[in-house]
């Protein structure tokens, strides 16, 4: 067991690199859309999504779970090491063989031929991912994000900045969207490995694949009702709609989960390993519960509001002419997906725990609920489908606070609280940035210019929020991670300027009972 000091300086240096990786990557991945949007059309977006629907559904029997299980294990053995590669890599074979041979009944689900030869190529990707799943889970156990973060974006430069719009400047549509994303997958397997260089030899004693397998199927078939709820949509547009409009439903997505996915991601990923290592403290677990969702929720609901507001500047200005259809999707969905990714950590608390049982319980919930939104909604075109998306996050929320409550034996009120900084936020940058585009309107810039001067506003009223004027609970919580990075006696430039800024945040800190002015914060959470 890692030492208080020695988790918590890795936890907060691997959030480090994670979130300068996620940073690079979303300006990557909004200048490749932005490049391919205007290369493509939404139909050959609308046929990737779909082969991607069935490539998503051959991932949870490709790798069951065994790469979790590799992170969450108190100890982990050569034996596990071998057990993980051995099932990955040929259950990521035989899956792989299994979506070439059986690609016509994608066909037949989506009533789409074009989709069937993209299904047998991305089927490729499953071999791939199998082939980099465990060098991938002992990186992530080691905590050595700053590798991870060079492998990642290295191999998305590579496969989709040179690759990808290479061939699509030379007219392969479509594939060009398939082979870089086979050659992101293949890339990562080569430099994954390069790092790690773990054991290749094939292994086949039950012993040591009975512990993993039963962490890691619960595992799969958590994730798996998670990949149905959040493919549904998908399936019943492309169905009942066409490939078109789910191009564009599909890149209105995108605008939005993009940025709040990648910057969560950037801590989610960093705390799962972090929570598995102080898994047996319920109280601690709690602590860290809030502290995360409070300091999440404070940046991400107020970037959701302020993209609803930027909406048709930012559809203008990435995505290019002929996507105006994606506004209002855009704009609902600034609502479902802030909740959804502030909810994940919920899901991180009980994979951590192992309290799988009761997460099952509440995804399937949420999936019927899910159901009975598409279903009533489903004659209102995409605005319904993203209606219902609101909707069902709301119930899933409330779900997992109450599923957050006896797991970890918190209290409403308090579970709620950690909302409350988010929302606020939320509001006041909503309005300004409101007032600030009805302003803009009648002077005629250009998309791009206008969604700069936007980005620029909301970056300084965010940050005025968050840094300058931060709610009562949130003050505690910057505290309390900040206070961590004490550098001491350092005389150093930075080192004088964190002291002077937890010294302004102290003087503004009420008096609570987890808190002493003058002394600092608390033992983080994360100590084990």
């Amino acid at each position: 067991m890692a030492s208080a000091k020695n988790l918590t300086t890795s936890t907060l240096h691997s959030i480090s690199w994670s979130t300068a990786a996620t940073v690079v990557t979303a300006v990557l991945q909004l200048g490749y859309t932005g490049v391919m949007a205007r290369l493509l059309t939404p139909a050959a977006f609308g046929l990737v999504a779909l082969a991607g629907v069935v490539i998503r559904f051959g991932t949870y029997f490709s790798q069951i779970g065994l790469e979790h299980a590799l992170v969450q294990k108190p100890d982990m053995t050569d034996e596990d090491v071998r057990a993980a590669f051995t099932s990955a890599a040929l259950l990521g074979g035989v899956c792989a063989l299994a979506l070439a041979v059986g690609a016509p009944l994608a066909r037949l689900v989506f009533d789409e031929p074009a989709v069937v030869p993209l299904v047998r190529l991305m089927g490729l990707g499953l071999l791939f991912n199998g082939l980099s799943a465990t060098a991938l889970s002992i990186l992530r156990r080691r905590m050595a994000f700053r590798a991870l973060a060079i492998i990642e974006t290295s191999a998305y430069v590579l496969a989709y900045g040179v690759l990808g719009i290479g061939m699509a400047w030379r007219g392969w549509g479509v594939w060009s969207l398939v082979v870089a994303n086979l050659a992101q997958g293949l890339l990562v397997a080569l430099l994954a490995y390069a790092v790690t260089r773990h054991s290749l030899r094939l292994y086949f004693r039950w012993a040591h694949y009975r512990p993993l397998l039963a962490y890691g199927t619960r595992i799969t078939f958590t994730s798996f009702i998670e990949f149905i709820t959040s493919s549904l949509d998908t399936l019943l547009i492309g169905r009942l709609l066409g490939a078109a409009l789910l191009g564009i439903y599909n890149r209105a997505s995108m605008l939005i989960t993009l940025p709040l996915y990648l910057l969560t991601r950037s801590v989610s990923r960093v705390i799962f390993p972090a929570f598995s290592q102080v898994q047996a403290d319920r109280a601690k677990l709690g602590g860290v519960y809030l502290g995360s969702i409070t300091l999440v929720a404070a940046g991400i609901l107020p970037l959701g509001a302020g993209v609803a507001v930027a909406a048709p500047v930012l559809v203008r200005a990435v995505l290019g002419p002929g996507w105006e259809a994606a506004v209002p999707v855009l704009r609902i969905l600034c609502a479902a997906v802030p909740l959804s990714l502030i909810t994940m950590f919920a899901g991180i608390v009980c994979d951590a725990r192992a309290a799988l049982t009761a997460k099952i319980n509440a995804n399937l919930l949420a999936l019927c609920s899910l159901v009975l939104f598409f279903f009533f909604l489903r004659g209102y075109g995409l605005a319904g489908f993203a209606g219902a998306l609101v909707l069902n996050e709301l119930v899933r929320t409330a779900l997992f606070l109450r599923l957050m409550h006896h797991e970890l034996a918190l209290p409403y009120p308090r579970l709620l609280a950690a909302y409350g900084p988010g929302l606020f936020h939320a509001a006041a940058l909503g309005a300004l940035l409101g007032l600030l585009h009805l302003a803009l309107r009648p002077l005629g810039w250009p998309a791009p210019a206008a969604l700069t001067l936007l980005m620029l506003a909301g970056a300084l009223g965010l940050g005025g929020l968050m840094l300058l004027r931060p709610r009562p609970s949130l003050r505690e919580e910057l505290l309390r991670f900040l206070g961590r990075l004490r550098p001491g006696n350092s005389a150093s430039t930075g080192a004088r300027f964190l002291a002077g800024y937890l010294r302004f945040l102290e003087r503004q800190v009420p008096l609570t009972s987890s808190y002493t002015p003058g002394f600092g914060p608390q033992p983080s959470p994360l100590q084990p």
